[in-house]
Order: structure tokens, then sequence, then C-alpha cells
């Protein structure tokens, strides 16, 4: 790896740990444009990655090691997500459809694997050693609870990044499904952290709601509910109802929360743009990938203010 290249990640690595700025994430992906330029490959690219962070975090105690390896999960995401688009766009007009195809696929199950077993076997390791140390060091307990926690964080970026990503590059495969069904799934799946915070479920719809969906329509969903779960006050409700809208289905999560400011119902949307919500756990990835799938699926999503206090998130899709 160039010596300037190297150089250029380790300070953004450094300054985004500083500052979460995220204009650095901007430059992140200016800098993957130049790999991209010098043909660099990407297991190169997470090798850089983390070499650099074997350099800064050298000699640190392990709660400062975790939180540096997940603060720079962001960078590295960033990065590496540019660098598929634009690795992408090469190779279509580059090569044929196959090659095409093929080689994105690789690169897909790359950054996949990258994902879900380069960065998680780390976290499995020290989330182990700090178990052990809540065991045998009474007074450690704290500190390793707090490892355990920021482990568990990381654990929920990957698995959210690696969905966004599978949503954006995987081939879609579109049949007919009835949006109940979807939601029942999603419900299931969601009870126990209803059950957590006491929130009713109120289910207001039928069946016969049928549209032409991709394959990830559960995930949007599943984005959602889990969303005005999360952001609902305990003790509170949130409601799922669909209804016939024109040639679409009109489906709406309310919620009796903080609600979402009007300077926030577009940005909410985009990728680790979460509000202003301390102390509530989230990968910045949920309602990103919620649009993503529903703009596949040629749907609309938006957020509008429940008049009872908190927020409604809305989902048309065209019917089949």
């Amino acid at each position: 790896m160039d010596k300037e290249l190297m150089e250029s990640y380790r300070n953004l690595i450094n300054e985004f740990c500083e500052s979460r700025d995220e204009r650095v994430l901007y430059r992140a992906s200016l800098l993957s444009k130049e790999l991209m330029r010098r043909k660099v490959d990407p297991d190169e690219i997470v090798g850089m990655h983390f070499e650099v962070l074997k350099t800064i975090t050298e000699g640190l105690p392990p709660g400062e090691i975790l939180h540096t390896y997940y603060i720079a999960s962001e960078v590295l995401l960033e990065l590496m997500m540019q660098y598929a688009a634009a690795y992408r766009k090469y190779i279509s007009v580059k090569e044929e459809l196959y090659m095409r195809e093929r080689k994105l696929n690789d690169f897909l199950e790359l950054f996949i694997s990258v994902l879900s077993h380069d960065l998680k076997n780390p976290l499995i390791t020290i989330s182990g050693y700090a178990e052990i140390l809540c065991e045998i060091c009474e007074e450690g307990c704290e500190y390793s609870e707090r490892i355990m926690e920021s482990a568990n964080k990381m654990f929920d970026l990957i698995e959210s990044a690696r969905t966004f990503t599978k949503v954006r590059v995987a081939e879609l495969k579109f049949s007919e499904v009835d949006i109940a069904d979807v939601l029942d799934e999603v419900l299931i799946e969601l009870e126990h952290r209803a059950h957590e915070k006491n929130i009713k479920i109120i289910r207001k719809y039928d069946r016969g709601y049928i549209v032409r969906a991709s394959q990830f329509l559960n995930h949007a969903f599943m984005n959602i509910i889990d969303n005005a779960i999360k952001y609902s006050h305990p003790n509170s409700k949130v409601e799922i109802s669909v209804t016939e809208s024109g040639k679409s289905w009109k489906v709406c999560v309310k919620d009796w929360g903080e609600g979402v400011p009007d300077e926030w119902k577009q940005k909410i949307f985009e990728r680790f743009v979460r509000g202003d919500k301390k102390g509530i756990k989230g990968s910045g990835f949920g309602l990103a990938i919620a649009k993503t799938v529903v703009l596949q699926n040629n749907g609309k999503i938006w957020v509008e203010d429940n008049p009872e206090g908190g927020a409604i998130f809305c989902v048309s899709l065209p019917k089949a």
C-alpha cells in the first residue's frame, strides 16, 4: 500500500475519532475514488484499515481500543460503500454484463465477509475477556459491562451495514405478497422489544393488500416499526394501519414518542442521521435501509406529526 495513501487514511481515522465530523466521511469518499483510480483491491483497503488501527490503538486499554474500532468502522464503511459504487460504474463501462455482475457479486461477498467475520471476531474475543474480567474482579464489573455494551453496539452496526449493503447491491427478485402477511411476520420478531417497554401494538388492517415487492420488503417495515418502538415512551403504544390511497396501499406506523422536528423530516432517512436521541441505541442505518427498499419497490416514504404527540411514518406502495 502506498505510504501517502496510508498516511491520508490514518489522518482521517484520527480526525474522525476526535471530532465525529461528517465532513471527514465526505473526505473518505473522495479517498475511495483515489483508491479506485490506483486500482487498489478491496482486500488491500481492509488490510490498510486494520494496520492503521493497530498502530493508533497500541498500548490503549481494552475499552478505548473497542471504542476506537467502533468509531473507525464508520470511516471504513463509507470508504467501502463509495468504492463499491465507483467499482460498479467502472465495470459497467469496461466489461460485458456477465463479467460485471460476477465481479460485483464477488465484491459484495467479500464486503459482507469482512463485516461478518473480520470485524466480528475481535469483538467476540473482547466480549469474552470482559465477561471473564467481571467474574474474577468485582471492582471491574462496571467497566466490563461498558465494554460488552459497546461490543453489542458494534455488532448492531455491522449487521445494519451488512443489510444496507445487501439491499443496495443484490439482484432484486419480485413477487406478489400481501402487506398484512409481511407486517404480521415483522411484528412476531419485534414482539419482545415492545414487551420490554410495555408498549401495546395496535393492528388496524385486515387482508388483501397485494403488492409486487422485492425480497427485502420486510426489512423496510422491520426498521420502521422497530424505530417506532425504540423511540416511543414506555407504557405507550404503536399503531400500524393499512389504507387504500388511489392506486396504492398506504401503510402508517404511528408512535407516541418525542416526534420528529420539521428540520429533520428529510434528513432522518439518510445514513448515520438519528437526530438528537441521546441514550437511545441505534446504528443510524435503519431508516436509510427502509428508504432504499421502498424506493426499489417504486414506493414513497415520509414522516408526519402525530397530532397526539409523536410521529407517523408512512409508506405508499403501488397495488399489484
